[in-house]
């Protein structure tokens, strides 16, 4: 298949913790995304590596296993130095001037989403809604099981 994808913190999340509310569909999700290139934004990473996760060793060690020995596809883990500052401009623009209120992780991931240099086909992600106007415009087909 030979796709890029570009994932957000939930399907990680999911993947990770049998006791999240998206695991089964993070696993169906991993499944049917098996050998693609999985595009995994640093910001993500800071979010899955939280605390909490750090503590939890076998699913650290999973999520590990999965970036730097994927036996499922390759992992890309894509910087962030190119989206931060605007994105940050447009979390503050966005929700005072058009009531939208993204977070910085999420609005980095629209910038990697805007950037027609980044080859993205699909993205995976639990909260289509902040994201759907610019997966739309790029014809980038949004991957959400709730």
């Amino acid at each position: 298949m030979n796709k890029n994808i570009l994932t957000d913190s939930g399907y990680w999340l999911g993947l990770l913790d049998s006791k999240d509310q998206y695991h089964n569909a993070s696993n169906e999700i991993a499944d049917m995304i098996d050998g693609n290139k999985i595009i995994f934004p640093w910001p993500c990473l800071y979010e899955t590596i939280s605390t909490r996760l750090a503590r939890r060793k076998d699913q650290l060690i999973q999520l590990e296993k999965t970036i730097f020995n994927p036996s499922r596809g390759s992992i890309y883990l894509i910087n962030d130095n190119d989206y931060k500052e605007e994105a940050l401009k447009q979390v503050f623009y966005q929700n005072r001037f058009l009531g939208k209120s993204y977070s910085l992780t999420d609005s980095v991931i629209r910038e990697i989403l805007k950037d027609i240099n980044v080859k993205i086909d699909y993205f995976i992600t639990f909260n289509s809604d902040d994201f759907r106007d610019i997966c739309s415009q790029r014809d980038i087909e949004l991957i959400d099981h709730k």
